[in-house]
């Protein structure tokens, strides 16, 4: 794992995350299983490098989740027993990225902070796995990390009464598994196509109430409609 020299939300981050594009918060989108991008938009953006604008939902969507990660940072702690820290990483050879909301000195254990969702954590407790909407930015977290590594992936409003943790650990086979998917998703980037604009309708025009223009001539206007014209 390579740490980079970035912090989160700063100018550098973002363009360390356009320049290494293959992010942990976009792998679930390349599945087709995130919930807020579809797969062509994620192509689309990397192949054009436009992002989208966000709404004001998105925004304070955004801002909700960044206060309850600051809130339970300490409970994240508590359990694993270590000072986490938030952490941008690649894998050795820059494939893959993830931005850690933290990560220990050890580098060997890792938090991913989710807001508080009642579907997720009744899907957490019947199946005791991290839900498909986030599990493949868990594996990818672990893909940077390498064998051995965890994550303790947590479900919270910031609060004791409603956290809701999983300490997943890596198999080994992280990497191996993602890197097809995500080379698929290169050779789409690569022949994307923008799509062209649709044509307008065009309205008619007065000439096309017209009658067509004929002249028949022998050196001389024999028949012409021109008065009509």
């Amino acid at each position: 794992m390579k740490i980079l020299d970035c912090v989160q939300g700063t100018p550098e981050w973002h363009e360390a995350r356009r320049t290494y594009y293959r992010t942990a918060s976009s792998a679930s989108a390349m599945m087709g299983v995130s919930q807020y991008q579809a797969r062509a938009d994620l192509i689309r953006r990397v192949a054009t490098g436009i992002e989208s604008e966000h709404d004001e939902a998105t925004l304070a969507r955004f801002a909700k989740g960044h206060e309850i990660e600051a809130m339970a940072r300490t409970m994240a702690e508590e359990i694993i027993g270590e000072a986490m820290y938030p952490v941008t990483a690649t894998t050795d050879d820059g494939y893959l990225l993830a931005s850690f909301d933290g990560l220990n000195m050890g580098e060997d254990v890792a938090w991913e902070c989710k807001s508080w969702n009642a579907d997720k954590v009744s899907r957490m407790q019947a199946d005791g796995v991290v839900p498909i909407e986030d599990r493949w930015q868990v594996v990818q977290q672990l893909a940077v990390m390498g064998p051995g590594s965890r994550v303790l992936y947590m479900v919270t409003d910031g609060t004791p009464e409603k956290c809701e943790t999983l300490m997943v650990e890596a198999t080994g086979n992280e990497y191996a598994t993602l890197a097809p998917y995500w080379a698929q998703f290169d050779l789409d980037v690569a022949k994307y196509q923008p799509e062209a604009p649709a044509a307008s309708p065009v309205s008619g025009t007065a000439t096309d109430l017209l009658p067509a223009l004929r002249n028949e001539g022998e050196g001389r206007v024999l028949a012409t409609n021109l008065d009509q014209v």
